[in-house]
């Protein structure tokens, strides 16, 4: 039994290098803006704990002089600071 010998067709790899540079810039944009988001969310959150932080320790103050319990009030959210991702 004989092996036959295939000729090799050379390849064009012009093409498939553009395609490659695409796909690589597409998804570096993608990826820098998970990364610009996920930064905006995490200084959104610390903003909030800050002034969450600021709050509870007024109250401290307010429940040792008082013979009742004190809770922190949460519901007004217009003194916490929004999640502005895109800022302005």
């Amino acid at each position: 039994m004989k092996l036959r010998r295939r000729k090799l067709i050379p390849v064009r790899l012009h093409g498939k290098q553009a395609q490659v540079s695409l796909e690589l810039a597409a998804s570096l944009v993608v990826v820098f803006v998970l990364l610009f988001g996920t930064l905006q969310v995490f200084l959104w959150m610390n903003k909030r704990l800050v002034q969450r932080q600021q709050d509870y320790e007024a109250k401290r103050v307010t429940a040792a002089n008082s013979a009742s319990e004190v809770q922190t009030d949460e519901t007004d959210q217009a003194k916490y600071p929004k999640l502005n991702i895109f800022g302005q």
